[in-house]
């Protein structure tokens, strides 16, 4: 999982000597409630993309992509740390696996490009918001954008990989961070990560950029079949 700890993170921000403990107090702030966890309003989406309103054309597929990332069957069946970190490591995963099929075509670079760009905003603004100044801000987005581009090449290379126990490694280390988590959970989240990368390469980047992942995001996964319901074999 991603070593950078939230709690240390995400500190209280103080301003003129008072902090508001409900909403911009400790890692589990009330932005990151909302966002990560669901909680809220259902508009305020990672990192307060949607609270602040921002336009972008790419916010459809970003929103897409975070409700993909929170299916409650990832946390309740495979395993996956339901806490700020382990739903972090799954917009990480899904987000940079889309990053990388739209970068196989040029048609998809740009948005590729963008969709990138806006989850490392969106995180700087969420970063200032609880008042981190350029000089911590610098250092933490680094750490970030770091992590995230590693996992999204890491993961690349493991389906790439013709070693079949490639990507459940991957998954391991990134995901889980933990050599006890239970096989089944890790192989049934690769099955999952194999199932979702074969449908974003037979989804058109039009499609993509519109936010129209290939699979519905409200069927659970079953035990041995991926999580999408129009995926071509």
């Amino acid at each position: 999982m991603l070593t950078l700890r939230l709690a240390t993170w995400l500190p209280c921000a103080r301003s003129r000597g008072n902090v508001n403990s409900r909403a911009r107090c400790g890692f589990l702030s009330i932005t990151v409630l909302e966002s990560v966890f669901g909680e809220g309003n259902g508009k305020t989406m990672v990192f307060g993309l949607f609270r602040r309103k921002r336009s972008s054309r790419i916010a459809p597929l970003y929103e897409a992509l975070m409700r993909a990332s929170r299916q409650p069957v990832f946390y309740a069946e495979l395993g996956v740390a339901d806490t700020v970190e382990g739903r972090l490591e799954m917009l990480m995963l899904h987000v940079g696996l889309t990053v990388h099929r739209l970068s196989q075509e040029t048609a998809g670079r740009e948005t590729a490009r963008r969709l990138s760009e806006l989850f490392i905003d969106d995180m700087e603004r969420s970063l200032r918001d609880i008042g981190y100044d350029d000089s911590g801000l610098k250092r933490r987005l680094k750490k970030v954008a770091g992590a995230f581009y590693g996992r999204a090449e890491a993961t690349a290379a493991a389906l790439a990989s013709e070693r079949p126990e490639a990507l459940a490694e991957t998954l391991l280390r990134n995901v889980y961070g933990d050599a006890a988590a239970d096989p089944a959970h890790v192989a049934r989240l690769a099955a999952h990560v194999t199932g979702f990368a074969r449908g974003l390469a037979d989804t058109p980047v039009d499609d993509l950029a519109a936010g129209d992942l290939p699979f519905s995001t409200q069927s659970p996964i079953s035990a041995g079949e991926p999580a999408f319901s129009d995926i071509k074999s």
